[in-house]
């Protein structure tokens, strides 16, 4: 039987056949591999935003529930449950403080800052309900989406008239 393959090895032909052929693979996997990355990104910054808000937003539409008296001045929102007063307010890192007392752990927030806003909403006839905007400001970290998200809440204090 003859040796069907030379002992000289690959020529530089070949070579650059197999450079090219795998540097074409390549660019069609990352075509595709990219977009779907982007789409993953998208969607878990969508999921963060969403669990920051839900947990945020009830714990403070929670106490609200139960207050006799809101207010909401300076950035400041002052509830009077069971004739104590119990504050709101964001750290300057944008995390979330309740009387001065860190809220939720800081892996929540995944370098992510929140915003509270309340406002009364003024209806002839109704009891006081109060409008509670909760904001996640844009992400800092590299590659986050960069849109503010909020989400609104309306609550109507049980004790207040």
């Amino acid at each position: 039987m003859k040796k069907i393959l030379s002992k000289m090895g690959m020529s530089l032909m070949e070579i650059l056949v197999g450079s090219l052929m795998l540097a074409l693979i390549l660019m069609a996997v990352t075509s595709v591999v990219a977009p779907m990355m982007m789409a993953f990104y998208r969607a878990n910054d969508f999921a963060e935003y969403n669990t920051l808000l839900d947990n945020v937003g009830n714990r403070i539409v929670s106490d609200m529930a139960q207050a006799s008296s809101v207010t909401f001045a300076g950035g400041n929102l002052i509830l009077t449950i069971n004739s104590e007063d119990v504050t709101y307010n964001t750290s300057p890192e944008g995390l979330l403080l309740r009387n001065d007392v860190l809220v939720f752990s800081d892996g929540l927030f995944r370098g992510k800052r929140i915003g509270i806003n309340v406002e009364e909403i003024n209806v002839p006839d109704t009891p006081r309900h109060f409008l509670l905007t909760v904001t996640v400001l844009s992400a800092n970290r590299p590659g986050a989406s960069a849109a503010d998200v909020s989400r609104d809440y309306a609550v109507r204090p049980l004790l207040v008239s």
